[in-house]
């Protein structure tokens, strides 16, 4: 049985994600298929006046509530039906499925007047959904399988031993019924229906192909992006050690510990002291940013919100404090439901968009924090009373490296690294993030900016997410 799977799709989630979806689909179109099998019978019977048979009437009734039946059975089955490439999985329930509609399908098709069916060509459409789920060999073998049980039927009817069950009715020239007649019929049949299978096996090889083509390159890229965020790291440590150095060195000579210093020198070494505060900032979010790439977390912590926000305007007290920044959070959430992530990223983007809000803010100034809720995912909503963000650099705000052009960089350090760190986290999280500048507690003189997070309540998988296990260097 393991020989239906691809050897490239025993560990390739979308693969089975397609097989399911493709079950599933199945399932509601044989509903479909119940009911116009029983809108021809009834249909036939008492607007076209077909001559059903009473066993031709009571037999394919009787099909037709078999295959609801199945199709019930199944439905409730297939969600139980796992993706284990090493055991029974979702592929084998699709051939089970194949089989047991190609059987009722040729029943019937010999209650229906075989040859003269309207229905035998629906074993074309069959195949076609088989190729393109199945391997060749066995659909192969499923076309082989119809030509000769309907050659056996023919053979059987000619000789006797079965009755013919035409429609009368429906074929008004009965004369067709002729042996050599019907053999064309099913030679033309079995020639389309290995055709069939040959051009859709064919193009869904192809396609699968491609598909382990662009996977495969995919996994480069995506080791090459490892072994390049690897090499920026290894490069930045080495840069911040000397830099580290000197900050060192410049502590001892501005904290008096090696003499008194001249006001004039104390005033440059402050400035080149800021500089490499600067620089070593820079780093830092340099080395968080490589790190969301390169290592796998976990995506299953249990996030509450209003503990985590409230703990990070706490961190953020003392440059409000000193600004005599007003700090203002609202929790309106009807439902009060939790997100679920990972605590330490999430941590790492609100703390980066707090202390934005305290360090942007005018003095004097205000900080509102609002969560709210709605049926399927949490918002909130940062906004400050600052010196806002240009109308016309609104789209680059999040862009690596980019700072507004209003801001003072002789005063207000930071690198450009951040709101692009903010919005890797958000997105890995299956979130959002927009800005908007004036901010809704802005003014003329202080526009402000408002950050608006929109975050799921269901979380999807994440298990492929490359995230940081520790962001802080």
């Amino acid at each position: 049985m393991k020989s239906l799977i691809p050897g490239w799709a025993f560990h390739y989630s979308a693969f089975w994600k397609a097989i399911h979806d493709r079950n599933d689909w199945f399932i509601r179109l044989r509903y479909l298929a119940v009911v116009i099998l029983l809108l021809f019978l009834y249909g036939g019977e008492y607007l076209f006046q077909f001559n059903f048979s009473s066993a031709q009437f009571s037999s394919i009734f009787f099909i037709s509530v078999i295959v609801l039946i199945y199709n019930i059975l199944l439905q409730s089955w297939i969600s139980k039906v796992g993706d284990d490439p090493e055991g029974f999985n979702c592929l084998h329930v699709s051939l089970i499925m194949i089989i047991l509609d190609l059987t009722a399908l040729m029943i019937l098709v010999y209650l229906t007047g075989l040859s003269q069916s309207p229905l035998y060509i629906l074993f074309i459409f069959h195949m076609i959904i088989g190729s393109l789920i199945l391997p060749g060999y066995i659909n192969y073998i499923i076309a082989g399988l119809i030509s000769i049980s309907f050659m056996i039927l023919i053979f059987l009817q000619h000789e006797g031993i079965i009755y013919s069950q035409q429609i009368i009715g429906l074929i008004k020239d009965t004369g067709n019924n002729d042996y050599l007649f019907e053999l064309s019929q099913v030679t033309m049949l079995s020639f389309v229906l290995f055709v069939s299978v040959y051009f859709t096996n064919k193009i869904a090889r192809q396609l699968y192909k491609q598909e382990q083509q662009l996977r495969q390159s995919l996994e480069q890229l995506s080791d090459a992006e490892k072994a390049k965020q690897k090499y920026t790291i290894g490069v930045v440590h080495e840069i911040k050690t000397p830099i580290v150095a000197s900050k060192s060195i410049l502590d001892l000579i501005l904290g008096k510990y090696l003499g008194p210093v001249d006001p004039k020198i104390e005033e440059k070494l402050n400035r080149a002291q800021r500089r490499n505060e600067e620089a070593l900032e820079l780093i830092n979010d340099v080395l968080k940013f490589s790190r969301l790439k390169l290592i796998d977390v976990g995506f299953n912590d249990i996030i509450d919100l209003e503990v985590l926000i409230a703990r990070l305007i706490d961190d953020q007290l003392e440059t409000m404090t000193e600004k005599n920044v007003r700090s203002e959070f609202y929790d309106v959430r009807i439902n009060k439901k939790q997100i679920v992530g990972n605590l330490l990223l999430m941590e790492l983007a609100l703390s980066n968009l707090i202390s934005n809000a305290a360090k942007y803010a005018i003095n004097n100034g205000n900080i509102s924090i609002i969560l709210s809720d709605n049926d399927d995912s949490i918002q909130l909503e940062i906004s400050d009373n600052g010196i806002g963000i240009p109308e016309t650099e609104l789209s680059n705000i999040f862009n690596q490296f980019y700072r507004a052009s209003n801001v003072d960089r002789t005063k207000i350090e930071g690198s450009g690294m951040g709101l692009s760190i903010v919005k890797e986290i958000i997105e890995r999280h299956g979130g959002k993030i927009k800005v908007q500048s004036p901010s809704k507690i802005g003014n003329k003189n202080a526009p402000g900016t408002t950050f608006i997070i929109t975050l799921p309540l269901i979380q999807r998988d994440t298990s492929l997410i490359n995230a940081t296990s520790n962001p802080e260097d």
